[in-house]
């Protein structure tokens, strides 16, 4: 099962301007339940003393910091996470998302870097993925599954399209240029059997994200989940002509 925070850092390839000596942070703090942004969540870097706390929409910024390692730390409703290193450079800005539950009774955040949001392989990619690519995939949050109330994975992916088909094992198909295949499912980020898919209790699910594009004919680098987890975009051959579903835990 997943922590309870999730911290994603994203390096950015924009400069702030040459002659800068220091190093900027800014991001945005958001719901694990329905990806809606957090106010109130305070930013820290401890030995840099700097601190801020999200607005409104989320968002905060952290400029003027020393470049080097510098150890940050997140705080929301009286809770604090542990200290987690970043390297900040010189003249670069490091964008970070927070996604927490505001429900837990700690916050124990998973700190990953990453140049490509269609690589993130937890809850933080999935609401970047979900505020990037929701045009062209189905999202399902927390707040939308207890919404629906469905009773198994398989009823969720059901009104997106997908079926379940029974042989010899019960496996979740698509209809796709003329046939039915099987489409691959990933569990956090990792492959497992499809026939397991009802095996996941729907109370532990935190998020679904649901593609159906062929090779091909992706618009615009949508990502997809193959049998070997989340793909960049230049490696966006290898997923399944049915498309694929991944699943996140909370």
């Amino acid at each position: 099962m997943h922590s309870l925070a999730h911290l994603l850092a994203l390096i950015s390839v924009s400069s702030q301007t040459q002659s800068d000596t220091t190093a900027r942070i800014n991001g945005h703090a958001l719901s694990a339940y329905n990806g809606r942004p957090l106010a109130g969540v305070m930013i820290s870097l401890t030995a840099a003393q700097r601190s801020t706390v999200t607005d409104a929409n989320g968002g905060f910024t952290l400029a003027g910091l020393p470049a080097g390692p510098q150890k940050l730390r997140v705080s929301y409703e009286g809770r604090d996470t542990e200290e987690y290193e970043f390297a900040l450079r010189a003249g670069r800005t490091t964008k970070i998302a927070v996604v927490l539950d505001t429900q837990a009774t700690n916050l124990a955040p998973l700190v990953v870097e990453a140049r490509f949001v269609d690589v993130w392989r937890d809850l933080a990619g999935f609401y970047e993925r979900r505020q990037r690519y929701g045009g062209f995939a189905r999202f399902f949050t927390r707040e939308d599954i207890e919404r629906s109330h469905p009773e198994a994975i398989s009823v969720l992916l059901k009104g997106a399209g997908i079926f379940t088909w029974c042989l010899y094992t019960c496996l979740p198909t698509r209809f796709s240029r003329g046939r039915i295949c099987s489409v691959p499912v990933s569990l956090d980020g990792l492959p497992i059997w499809e026939r397991d898919l009802d095996r996941i209790p729907m109370d532990n699910v935190a998020g679904v994200e649901i593609y159906r594009d062929p090779p091909n004919s992706s618009p615009f680098g949508v990502p997809m989940i193959n049998q070997f987890g989340f793909e960049g975009k230049d490696l966006i051959q290898g997923r399944g002509e049915c498309g694929s579903v991944g699943i996140w835990t909370r």
